[in-house]
């Protein structure tokens, strides 16, 4: 484990895992909260509460570097459309995945630049997409994906994707719009 790896630990023996970026102090930086019935964030906690006596595994990315590194794209048109969306929302952070660093000092501020955010959504916003996002630029949930490509044909699934990530997208409060006050 390093600084800047995207770090998970396996809940209710294997049921999901959860999310994070290793901060290299004993810190992890992830989208959680305390218990169930509070509202998650992204936020920065200790390694051993963000375990919570799970064992910790790394996330490894070397086939998305050695692609990065090669300039070649997937064909998948699922991850060529999770491509173009997420460069949509990074232009409304005020980012572009051409200018990201992929070294450990970028994937730690792209995660600290999320501190405090609110916005959790288990299907499009999770610590599973928030953690690939800080690594690769691309906001994914295997966990989500598989659940979706399970259970819809791949025109299905895509069309899914797409129309439910632009409308929570740009129909959810993000923290820095103001909800309307009810008059």
């Amino acid at each position: 484990m390093a600084r800047g790896d995207h770090i998970y630990v396996n809940r209710l023996n294997g049921i999901y895992n959860h999310h994070g970026i290793d901060c290299g102090d004993g810190s992890v930086i992830h989208f959680g909260a305390p218990n169930w019935q509070t509202r998650r964030s992204v936020c920065r906690v200790e390694l051993d509460e963000f375990c919570r006596d799970d064992t910790l595994e790394v996330r490894d990315y070397t086939d998305f570097f050695l692609t990065l590194a090669q300039g070649s794209k997937k064909q998948d048109l699922i991850s060529s459309a999770t491509e173009r969306v997420n460069r949509i929302i990074d232009g409304v952070r005020g980012l572009a995945v051409e200018d990201m660093a992929y070294n450990e000092d970028g994937i730690i501020a792209r995660a600290e630049s999320r501190l405090g955010e609110t916005n959790f959504h288990l299907m499009i916003n999770n610590c599973e997409h928030f953690a690939s996002w800080c690594v690769t630029g691309i906001s994914n949930s295997d966990q989500i994906t598989s659940i979706w490509r399970a259970s819809m044909s791949q025109s299905q699934f895509m069309r899914f994707r797409t129309d439910h990530f632009l409308t929570e997208t740009f129909e959810y409060p993000w923290p820095w719009r103001q909800k309307p006050k009810d008059r």
